[in-house]
Order: structure tokens, then C-alpha cells, then sequence
């Protein structure tokens, strides 16, 4: 697991979210080819963009997330 940034830096913080998602989505052979940072903008704030995507992406994303919350609620005591 890659240590998360300090948020004193937000900007890191941003990157290290952004590289931490697409190398799990990479795990699961799934690519969101938009994924990057948004420096400040008008509101002062670094965000992470998740861009575009084809809807059968979409659904890939949205079924690994639910196995792993299944997955989740299995293993809670």
C-alpha cells in the first residue's frame, strides 16, 4: 500500500489518489484513461478528475465496486 501524502500538500495528496486508483482499477484490467489531478482552481481546491468513460466501463467499475463491498460485509464480525 502506498503511504498517503501529508495533506499539508495537497497537491501529492491528489497524485497519490489518482495513481492509487488506476493502479487498482490496472488490477482489475480496467483503465480510466482521464484519470488526473486538477490543480487549485478557483475555489483553492486540488481535485482529482475521473474524465470520461465508455459505459461498459462504467458497469465494470461499478461491478468491481459492488463485489468488493460484498466481499466487505462477508468478512465483518
Amino acid at each position: 500500500m502506498t503511504p498517503t501524502p501529508s495533506p499539508d500538500h495537497p497537491e501529492q495528496q491528489a497524485s497519490a489518489a489518482a495513481r492509487g486508483l488506476n493502479t487498482v482499477l490496472a488490477e482489475a484490467g480496467l483503465l480510466l484513461p482521464s484519470v488526473g489531478v486538477d490543480w487549485p482552481t478557483i475555489t483553492g481546491d486540488v481535485l482529482v478528475t475521473l474524465g470520461r468513460a465508455r459505459p461498459e466501463l462504467v458497469v465494470s467499475i461499478t461491478d468491481l465496486l459492488r463485489d468488493g463491498l460484498n466481499a466487505r460485509a462477508q468478512h465483518k464480525p
